[in-house]
């Protein structure tokens, strides 16, 4: 509110300035600064000002609004996820005088297909009179996201067909609608796709297919990508790591983990100590655990949530309940996966008051169980004397 205040506040002075110059030299100095001072506050990352200050603009002055400007403030709306802000400055759009070229209709492709619209984002993909491979891409990204996978597929064939070639980021999302598709045999047509273009060895699409061998339980087919690649990012050691850590490989989920380390130039993530901290809980191995918790702590993650969910699970799974209460007491706000995590924990003990003890004191917090929850509480109640408890 406060921020929203200022952001008029400095529109309201700075049109309160008189000026000597004629009308003309005026209107011209004022939508310069308009134009200027909205595409700042989206370079920024302020979002909500940047939408303040377009709102304020319309509603006080007869400025025109540049395509540019017109740009990032569809891409607040994208990042805002608000589809209603984004309509409204699509709107605007189509009643100005501005003929958006294909850089502001890809953006608002993008826009419409991380705010959940697809149809939407098929009418403006339809009425382009020309597209390129972007335009291709975000629909085909709006598709995947929004689990539209067939549809992802389709529009990657038409794309093919009409002599557009994808690039690293066509790849990203057409892979991982194959990976909502669960098909092995498309997903190595794709990767044979990858291979031969000249945009394969990128790692936006290197990564994304580990991830799709991940998913597919191919973790042959994940290592041969991983090893192929010649200079790894943080992501590709995450996405190894992970995929090692899900399938049952935890030993080799650890040794690229300390591989990664040694290396130097890499600074693991959260996700990374997730995938870690899981591999130490499925081998029951707390000592390694315990080592690399001081890991985290040192990499300045000790109190991510993420991460600590994650510890709290080891914790619980190999059986020292006070180290994974003392964690989870930590957590900011736990959500539910946090507490899942401690209660799947205490229950694999088979501690069923304690475990409907943390079942009543996270209801209080007003948080609702799920499956997980449940099972983990029907799991705690095994014996005749708790049996009534889990009825």
């Amino acid at each position: 509110m406060i921020r929203n205040l200022k952001t008029q506040l400095r529109f309201a002075f700075y049109h309160s300035q008189p000026f000597v110059r004629s009308n003309a030299q005026t209107y011209f100095r004022t939508e310069q600064f308009s134009n200027d001072y909205i595409c700042s506050l989206c370079k920024q990352n302020l979002y909500n000002e940047a939408l303040v200050a377009f709102d304020f603009s319309q509603n006080n002055t007869n400025i025109r609004i540049r395509p540019s400007t017109y740009a990032g403030l569809i891409s607040a709306c994208s990042s805002l996820r608000s589809l209603q802000l984004g309509r409204k400055v699509h709107d605007h759009i189509l009643l100005s005088k501005c003929q958006p070229d294909i850089v502001l209709q890809n953006h608002i492709l993008n826009m419409y297909g991380k705010c959940g619209s697809l149809e939407d984002a098929r009418m403006v993909f339809d009425k382009m009179p020309q597209r390129n491979v972007v335009s291709w891409t975000a629909m085909i990204a709006g598709c995947s996201q929004n689990c539209q996978e067939n549809d992802a597929i389709k529009l990657y064939i038409q794309m093919l067909q009409s002599g557009v070639m994808p690039d690293q980021f066509t790849f990203g999302s057409i892979i991982k609608a194959c990976s909502g598709l669960g098909s092995v045999c498309l997903g190595r047509q794709l990767h044979a796709h990858v291979i031969q273009s000249e945009h394969g060895s990128h790692l936006i699409a290197q990564n994304a297919l580990i991830a799709m061998y991940t998913k597919f339980d191919r973790i042959l087919d994940a290592w041969n990508v991983f090893s192929g690649i010649a200079r790894k990012d943080i992501t590709s050691w995450g996405s190894m790591i992970a995929a090692f850590s899900k399938l049952g490989y935890e030993l080799e989920a650890l040794c690229h983990f300390n591989e990664m380390l040694h290396h130097g130039a890499y600074q693991p993530n959260e996700f990374i100590f997730g995938s870690v901290f899981s591999a130490c809980s499925s081998l029951l191995h707390y000592e390694c655990g315990r080592q690399i918790h001081g890991k985290c702590i040192k990499f300045g993650l000790g109190r991510d949530t993420y991460a600590e969910c994650s510890l709290c699970d080891m914790y619980a799974r190999c059986g020292l309940l006070d180290f994974a209460r003392i964690v989870f007491n930590e957590i900011d706000s736990p959500d539910l996966a946090s507490w899942n995590a401690l209660i799947a924990g205490v229950a694999s003990h088979s501690n069923a008051n304690e475990a409907m003890s943390l079942f009543s004191e996270m209801r209080d917090r007003e948080l609702l169980p799920d499956g997980l929850t449940v099972r983990s509480l029907l799991c705690a109640c095994t014996g005749r004397l708790t049996l009534y408890q889990g009825m």
